[in-house]
């Protein structure tokens, strides 16, 4: 008997740890109660969610407009909010808006994750640390503005935000994570800041309304598939401060019809341009040591301008495993492979560069980079590389040759 009381006991003090994970409540002078817990030994105080989880729907959890105070007076005790925990409005799908205030430095993970009424959200320059996935799957969210005290966009910061148009991102950024703008597919622009040094694994995957990406010379890094997917992504400009160009980096990108390779970039990976069908002349820099395999497959390309001056093997289209190989079977057979000055043996006899049924020794002057065929049957292009509509007098480049017009 008594060991049945004693279990009753245990039972009723666990209880309150059960039915709740805040500390105290506060209700507003607007009427809104926000729950917190205690942080920094209980000096100051953290908001976080109703009820014994985040995804647990309550009658009384954060639904319209929430106003976050700087300070809360509680049993006679006056304490700052610092922070918002982890989820801390989680799936509260009928939260409208949130005003933050500027006492607030840090953001934990997931802290509006799945909100789907939220529209818009200003974070204040106090804050300087955001979590992963902070706004992931707000699938009302057009528009975010990030304080100048932010340093990182993190991993799944707005995952599958669709309504999201247009994003400025602050100079106090310094690297944007893996799927930090996965499935954005509303997003038409993005401007990365000088600031930043690194982007993560597909950061920027199905953004299938980005028209232009400009990469500034401050990224040492892009990690692998991070704009996969970009299907309307015309141009973009690679700065010489890229060594690598990772995995499925511009995959499916299909209107993609201008890439410049700085002469920086050592290795072009695996997938890398596969079915970017509006590329029709590549160059690449003789600072190339390696190309993954199948980075050109899925497209048909007319010319190919080589500055490898010691060619190394390649997957080709009649080795052992022509399913790796670099290039379609159409250009290898129909594309023609310009290549250095007194190289050409060394391509013929070069694994992979070998199936090239037309290699030409001279390198064209003036095309550099991708350039655009606009589906034209012979593009004509002036020695500086410039598009033509008609020869001029002089020297063109007429389908990746050489033409003296008189």
């Amino acid at each position: 008997m008594m060991m049945k009381k004693q279990l009753l006991i245990l039972i009723l003090m666990m209880l309150p740890l059960v039915a709740s994970a805040h500390d105290i409540e506060v209700k507003n002078a607007d009427g809104v109660t926000i729950y917190y817990n205690y942080t920094n030994d209980g000096t100051e105080l953290a908001v976080t969610f109703r009820g014994p989880s985040y995804y647990t729907d309550y009658p009384d959890e954060y639904m319209g407009k929430v106003v976050i105070p700087q300070e809360v007076t509680y049993m006679n005790k006056t304490l700052k909010v610092t922070s918002i925990g982890e989820y801390a409005f989680g799936y509260c799908t009928e939260l409208t808006s949130v005003t933050i205030p500027n006492s607030v430095t840090s953001m934990g993970e997931g802290v509006f994750h799945q909100c789907s009424g939220l529209t818009s959200v200003t974070i204040p320059n106090s804050v300087t640390s955001m979590g992963e996935s902070v706004f992931s799957c707000c699938f009302g969210l057009t528009s975010v503005t990030i304080s100048n005290g932010v340093t990182s966009i993190s991993k799944g910061t707005f995952d599958n935000c669709y309504r999201l148009t247009s994003l400025n991102i602050p100079n106090s950024v310094t690297s944007i994570g893996d799927y930090a703008f996965y499935g954005c597919s509303r997003l038409t622009s993005v401007t990365i800041p000088n600031s930043v040094t690194s982007i993560g694994d597909y950061a920027f995957v199905g953004c299938s309304s980005i028209t232009t990406v400009t990469i500034p010379n401050s990224v040492t890094s892009i990690g692998d598939g991070a704009f996969r997917g970009c299907s309307v992504l015309a141009s973009v400009t690679i700065p010489n401060s890229i060594t690598s160009i990772g995995n499925y980096t511009f995959q499916n990108c299909s209107d993609l019809t201008s890439v410049t390779i700085p002469n920086s970039v050592t290795n072009i990976g695996e997938y890398v341009f596969q079915n970017c069908y509006k590329l029709k002349s590549i160059t690449i820099p003789n600072s190339v040591t390696s190309l993954g395999k199948n980075a050109f497959d899925g497209l048909t390309l007319s010319t190919i301008v080589s500055q490898i001056e010691n060619p190394f093997e390649i997957y080709g289209s009649t080795g052992a495993t022509p399913y790796l190989s670099i290039f379609t079977v159409e250009t290898f057979n129909n594309a023609t492979l310009y290549v250095p000055e007194g190289s050409i043996d060394k391509y013929k006899t070069t694994e992979g560069w070998k199936d090239f049924k037309n290699i030409v020794e001279g390198i064209p002057s003036g095309i550099k980079g991708i350039l655009l065929n606009n589906d034209k049957d012979s593009p004509i292009y002036d020695i500086n590389g410039r598009r033509l509509e008609v020869p001029q007098r002089g020297i063109n480049i007429i389908n990746g040759k050489k033409v003296v017009s008189k």
